[in-house]
Formats: C-alpha cells, structure tokens, sequence
C-alpha cells in the first residue's frame, strides 16, 4: 500500500493546491478542488472494501466507486461481508459520538487496513482529538498520522502533516498575514502550543490516520 507523503513545494504560491504524493517516484497531478489530496490520502484502487461512516462530501463516495472500492454505510456484525476485514474505515466526526464506540475497530480492518478519521470543530477541534487519540490507544492502535486540511476539511487546498513541528511552522509562516505584532503573536503561540503537543486541538479540523495493530 502507497504511504501517504506531504509534497511542499516552495515555488507554488498558496491558494494552488499541495498534494501528497500516492507513490514516491511519482507525482499526483496538480488539481484543484478536494479529490487529488484525499485521493492521495486514501489510496483507492479496485478490490479494496470501504466502510465510510458519518457525512462526509460527495466526491469522497464518487472518488472511491470510481475507483473499484467497494462501498459500505453501516457497520456490520461480526465481520463484514466476506471474511476479510476493511482496506479502509472512513469516519466523519463533528461531535464526540462515533458508530465505532461500541466496536474495536481494529478487529474490522484488513491486515493492511487504515481507519481514518475526519473530525471537524466549529471552530477548534479542541480536547475531542486528544480524547480520540487516547481511545485508538487503548484499542491497541500505535502508528499515528495526523493532518490538518487547509482551508476546510472537505474541500483542502493543502494536507499539512501534524507528528513534527517543522511542517506546520513553515505552514504558518506563509499563511498567517496581518501586521507584524498579529503575525508574531500568532507564530508564537502555535509554537508554544506544539511544544506542549496541543496544536492539533486548536485547529478547526484534524484528519487522524492509524493503522491496525500488529
């Protein structure tokens, strides 16, 4: 499976989109609108099963039939269909409830499966993606990715990774304007935040990745 990679290109001004890349020797195209970086993100290709949970966009649910992925809306019991367990789980999350509450999720993905979840604040995400963070641990979940989609969740312009604080600081100083005090105070408190490792919650979104347990 394609390990999803932030591209940065600094000769790209923003407002164009920044895409990951699905495979290392090869670029996604440079499009806009939301699908190349969720494409990107999610990997699809024919075979794959899908468990897409929540209200996501449209162009999610297009972009994986397009692509061959079997797509379910509800979550099954014991297993899903087939034996083989999910490719890939897909939850949106505006509140702290999830369909997967009641469910270990790791016990639904394939050996290769990646559950990803789409939370969205009104205007910060605040402690709800710590909490989500902490229940993926208990269930036994250990390899993190997180990704903040700029400017919304659903329609990205740029996917900026979260795990490392050099990324995100070079994401703020492009994008944050106003004068120099503004620019300054804002700069200096996300850096505070990160080294305190709750940046993630004062965002408006956060996209969490993680992988089944071995």
């Amino acid at each position: 499976m394609a390990e999803p990679r932030a591209v940065i290109n600094l000769q790209v001004p923003i407002g164009v989109p920044q895409i990951l890349a699905p495979e290392p020797e090869r670029a996604a195209p440079s499009l806009r609108g939301p699908v190349p970086i969720w494409r990107s993100l999610l990997s699809p290709w024919s075979g794959q099963k899908a468990l897409v949970l929540g209200e996501s966009a449209p162009e999610l649910f297009r972009l994986l039939r397009e692509s061959g992925v079997l797509v379910e809306r509800s979550l099954p019991f014991p297993r899903p269909v087939g034996g083989r367990g999910y490719d890939l789980i897909l939850e949106a999350r505006t509140g702290w409830r999830s369909s997967l509450d009641l469910e270990n999720a790791a016990q639904l993905l394939a050996e290769e499966g990646r559950l990803i979840i789409a939370l969205q604040g009104n205007r910060i995400v605040g402690p709800k993606g710590r909490w989500i963070l902490r229940q993926l641990r208990r269930q036994g979940f250990k390899s993190f990715e997180t990704f903040y989609a700029h400017a919304s969740l659903w329609s990205p312009q740029v996917l900026v990774p979260l795990e490392r604080h050099e990324p995100f600081e070079f994401f703020l100083r492009l994008t944050v304007g106003g004068p120099p005090f503004r620019r300054r105070f804002i700069l200096t408190a996300y850096q505070l935040l990160g080294r305190l490792g709750i940046h993630r919650g004062f965002l408006p979104n956060c996209i969490v990745v993680a992988r089944r347990p071995h």
